[in-house]
């Protein structure tokens, strides 16, 4: 891996053991990995998608941006000059991308950057995926697609070309200009049940108007057509928007990186420059074609596919699914399975050819000019595991809220981080809560608990999304494209430095440790691409299984840990003492998903596996044929015998399970149960709310476990019958440890209030002891009714004030819903309020902040709000301050159109304190 010239220090691998265990010469030990928790580097505080809306910057207000995130806590930009969103441009101009206008702009901003100690990234281009006006030709995306209709004969048919490419043009949101050919013409029966070659038709290809004579009986008739530069740059600016790159052109993509490199980095000299070079969302709307296609297909599979392509081929629709409702030859019985087969051989090699012409060479050029590569390498077209291990800094997403996917975290990450793991990488990076349903309702506690399941899902560092370049003369809210409304002008925005904190310290000892895994899963993705094709990641469209992305977070929630594997990695492992090595993972567990399909050479090293000691657990199903069309007859009895035979050889070794069904946690228990496999962590009761992972370092074991519940309060029996040494609670927002408060034997007491969470760090060295401060415990309390004064300051610059006998939330009153700013809570305690010492303010929906007469006791901006109040309360008067959030508002305002296209759809959300308020 390669560190660009000139940045800080920036630590990609853990520090060793003797970072970890320093003696400062006067006999005290000192404790590394605490003093970088204590003082985390600037590389693990959180970056920011830096939108250069419409690249629309002048040198003042990126220089102004660039304090306002310094203060923040925020670590790095990441420039990604986008498309303008709906806002006023107060005629400001844009820059065009490499323009030297707008290279003075790169200039001004890395100047910048390193006077304030921050880091930048940079996005080729503009927008996703890379591409620009300046392409032509065949540099541009390519397409080999169908068009299909049912003719009849004996006879002549007369079709207008122009009719046939209009047929097969795709059907995608971001369509570009393209250049079509009909490169063949066939006719197939419409069944068909075992398989034979189309009839391929002589044709003109520079007739407008093609006759075509067909035999007797009815057929499909196919025509395949290539379409040059089907597809636009998607949310692209001036400069890097028109067509799509072909990223199965090798050439064409060294020939577009090399504009950038030629242009900018000569420019950038003196200047410390860039961490990484960044390339987002792959959605290649189905591109499937380059130079030489039909040549390698050949030489990798063994035969050639043309005969196949138009029982492959399909009509393209968005995000390059299949269009459904088209005229196409039904398969059956032999002809369905060899062209299924077929179809994986085709898929198959698209990964390869991408994974080498476009990611690899991506990485190698940014390596080649000093950079690192980060890359969200995944989509129809990418190897969910495989793609990500060529990269330097792979990342993944998570969302606030998608109704494709029921969890933060969306079902790429887990494979992404896996093959950070597998590749020996420390960052795994982030584009983290992304929004297009919330982005004004987003509260810092939704926050952190999105953050937390993304550092659940493997997560070491996060990019958040985004951050908006708006000059403050740009009328409210400014300029907003995509992502949480990460700005000043957010009512939040002054506490956001707490939640970037705690994210620091979280990341720094996430990056220095060594993740733990003892299970590996292999997904059933030769079945799944055989019979439907790849899916769209980061939201497919089919989990096959139905639970497929559920089985990792079972895994997790009953104590063991786990990876995702594939097939190249289980025959590339070795097995010693029953446990799958690859570099530095072990698995002593192997689980497949309702895998059906296997090379000869896995079901190979799986049986080495379980010989040497392993443990094999088939989900559902078993493998017993082989994937690809050559040679799959004798493939396929391999794999059978060799499957049979390992099972018959080590039936103690050997488990078939049932899927699960809708309590997949109560599911993994069991299955812990029936396999013998032992967690490291043993819960009670497993809910789904509550997860964890383990790391490692030296001398230390680490669990980080979370609550991503808004409103349940959790307390668990958890035990760790591997861990040695005291247990310490490492506080991620204050940088201090305690000794774990509740302990009995090797069973800790873990009470996570909504969206909390604990760093529980077992230690075997010698460590003064700092008791941690007492909470209240369990007590009904005294409640706090009625005789509140609220007062109500709008961020428009409104204020009143009204008298509330019951606390109740502002979006069930016609008056309040549409409020946004802060709360004002006022009342005087009681004199006596012995012999409580807490106040609990219940639910409150914001930041809560809170004043004893003239004594401010803090803010709390997520969890249980719980303040220790001073001994002489009794008879001050106590004031509440909740900061709310401001998407109510703005969907009052459809006259705002730049907050209100943003806002208009989602439901009015709960705001201000509901309460119960009691005194503990």
């Amino acid at each position: 891996m390669i560190l660009a010239a000139g940045l800080p220090a920036m630590r990609i691998y853990p520090l060793s053991n003797a970072d970890m265990d320093l003696n400062y010469g006067n006999g005290t030990e000192r404790d590394g990995l605490f003093d970088l928790f204590q003082a985390p580097p600037v590389t693990a505080r959180p970056f920011v998608r830096w939108w250069w809306n419409g690249n629309k910057v002048t040198a003042s207000e990126l220089l102004r941006e660039l304090d306002v995130l310094k203060e923040a806590g925020i670590g790095g930009v990441e420039i990604n000059p986008i498309k303008f969103p709906v806002a006023d441009d107060m005629a400001i101009p844009s820059l065009p991308w490499l323009s030297p206008e707008w290279i003075e702009m790169v200039k001004v901003t890395l100047k910048g950057a390193e006077e304030r100690g921050l880091i930048c990234d940079i996005i080729v281009g503009s927008g996703w995926p890379f591409g620009a006006e300046l392409l032509k030709g065949d540099e541009r995306s390519h397409l080999l697609t169908i068009a299909s209709r049912k003719v009849k004969g004996a006879g002549s048919v007369r079709i207008e070309t122009a009719d046939i490419e209009k047929e097969a043009a795709p059907q995608i949101s971001s369509r570009g200009k393209g250049d079509s050919e009909i490169e063949s013409l066939c006719l197939a029966p419409l069944q068909m049940d075992k398989f034979a070659q189309p009839q391929w038709l002589p044709f003109d290809k520079t007739q407008k108007t093609l006759e075509i004579q067909v035999p007797e009986g009815e057929y499909i008739l196919y025509a395949l057509v290539k379409i040059t530069g089907f597809q636009s740059v998607i949310q692209g600016t001036a400069g890097a928007g028109g067509p799509v790159l072909n990223h199965y052109d090798r050439d064409a993509t060294l020939s577009f990186l090399n504009r950038m490199s030629d242009t900018l980095f000569p420019e950038l000299k003196g200047l410390k420059s860039f961490r990484a070079i960044f390339c987002d969302s792959m959605e290649l709307e189905g591109a499937n074609w380059g130079p030489g296609y039909l040549d390698e297909f050949r030489r990798r599979r063994g035969y050639d596919v043309k005969p196949y392509l138009p029982f492959i081929l399909f009509k393209v629709g968005g995000m390059g699914h299949a269009v459904k409702g088209t005229e196409i030859t039904q398969l059956s019985g032999e002809a369905k399975e060899d062209v299924s087969r077929a179809r994986y051989d085709f898929i198959v090699t698209c990964m390869e050819l991408i994974r080498e012409r476009f990611l690899q060479t991506y990485t190698q050029w940014c390596n080649k000019h000093g950079f690192l590569s980060r890359v969200q390498a995944y989509g129809n077209e990418f190897h969910p595991l495989h793609a990500s291990m060529d990269i330097d800094i792979p990342e993944c997403e998570t969302w606030t809220g998608h109704p494709a996917t029921p969890n933060a975290y969306t079902p790429v990450n887990k494979f992404v981080a896996s093959a950070a793991r597998l590749s020996g990488k420390k960052v795994v990076s982030c584009e983290e809560v992304t929004d297009i349903h919330t982005t004004f309702n987003v509260t810092l506690e939704k926050i952190k608990t999105v953050c937390d399941q993304s550092n659940l899902s493997g997560v070491t560092h996060s990019v958040l999304c985004g951050y908006n370049y708006s000059p403050l003369t740009a009328p409210y809210p400014g300029w907003v494209r995509y992502g949480t409304f990460f700005d000043e002008r957010n009512t939040w925005w002054p506490y956001v430095r707490q939640f970037t904190d705690y994210k620091t310290r979280l990341s720094a000892l996430l990056q220095e440790t060594e993740p733990f895994a003892d299970i590996a899963i292999l997904h059933p993705l030769a079945d799944m691409w055989t019979l439907h094709g790849p899916q769209r990641d980061p939201f497919p469209g089919l989990w096959y299984p139905s639970y497929q992305y559920h089985v990792w977070e079972s895994i997790h929630r009953n104590g063991n840990g786990c990876d995702y594997t594939s097939e190249e990695i289980i025959v590339k492992s070795v097995t010693e003492n029953g446990c799958l090595k690859y570099g530095k993972r072990r698995y002593h567990t192997l689980i497949l998903l309702e895998v059906e399909t296997l090379m000869p050479a896995t079901a190979k090293a799986l049986s080495d596996f379980v010989h040497k000691g392993g443990k094999l657990i088939f989900v559902g199903k078993e493998p017993y044929k082989s994937p690809g069309l050559r040679n799959h007859v004798k493939n396929d009895r391999q794999v059978a015998k060799t499957v049979a035979a390992m099972k018959k050889a080590y039936p103690l070794r050997i488990f078939t399970v049932q899927p699960p069904g809708k309590d997949i946690a109560e599911w993994f228990k069991t299955v812990q149960q029936q396999c013998g496999v032992s967690p490291y962590m043993r819960i009670d009761n497993p809910n789904n709310n509550i997860s964890q992972i383990r790391q490692q370092s030296a001398g230390k074991d680490i669990f980080f476990i979370s609550n991503c519940s808004l409103d349940e309060r959790i307390i668990q029996n958890i035990s760790f019958p591997e861990s040695k040494g005291t247990p310490w609670l490492w506080n991620a927002e204050t940088g201090e440890r305690y000794p774990y408060p509740s302990v009995s034997g090797d069973t800790l007491t873990v009470d996570l209030p909504p969206a909390a969470s604990q760093l529980i760090v077992f230690d075997t060295s010698d460590i003064d002891k700092i008791a941690l401060p007492a909470q209240p415990g369990e007590t009904t309390g005294m409640e706090l009714q009625g005789g509140w004064t609220l007062r109500m300051e709008h961020l428009n610059g409104t204020e009143r004030q009204r008298q509330v006998d019951a606390l109740f939330d502002l979006k069930d009153d016609e008056t309040t819903r549409s409020f946004a700013g802060r709360l004002f809570y006022e009342k005087r305690l009681p004199d006596n309020i012995a012999p409580c010492h807490w106040l609990d303010l219940g639910k409150v929906h914001g930041v809560s902040e809170v004043t004893v007469g003239e004594e401010n006791l803090g803010n709390h901006w997520y969890g249980r709000h719980l303040y220790r109040i001073p001994d002489n309360a009794g008879g001050k008067m106590l004031r509440i301050k909740v900061t709310t959030t401001q998407g109510n508002f703005l969907k009052s305002t459809p006259e705002n159109k730049a907050g209100y296209v943003w806002t208009e759809r989602q439901q009015w959300m709960p705001e201000g304190m509901l309460g119960p308020v009691k005194l503990l």
